[in-house]
């Protein structure tokens, strides 16, 4: 029943919203969202847009249940990226070392 009364508010907070906006199709409703997502008491730090990754962060690493296992994906992804970066350099430089070869066999 709580999670019907919840269902009801948020049809009812979704109606005036749109009532309060001009519609479904107003082109001042990206705006209220994202002034909404940068200032709403219920979206993280005021002045910064919370994004799908920070509420998911949040959640789990508050629960002492998950939160090994969130920050050890998180320094997953950081050594991921840090090899691939390393793999682009490697890659880049390569490519640098290959052109300067090309060009002193058409240069002699």
């Amino acid at each position: 029943m709580c999670d019907e009364q919840e269902q009801l508010t948020m049809s009812k907070r979704i109606e005036a919203f749109y009532r309060q906006s001009g519609g479904p199709g107003s082109p001042i409703i990206r705006r209220l969202l994202d002034r909404h997502l940068l200032y709403g008491k219920d979206h993280g730090l005021p002045g910064k847009r919370e994004e799908f990754e920070d509420a998911f962060r949040e959640v789990f690493l508050q629960d002492h249940s998950t939160r090994s296992l969130v920050l050890g994906l998180f320094k997953l992804k950081s050594t991921l990226k840090h090899e691939w970066d390393a793999y682009l350099e490697a890659l880049k430089g390569r490519s640098a070392s290959a052109g300067e070869a090309d060009l002193a066999r058409k240069r002699g």
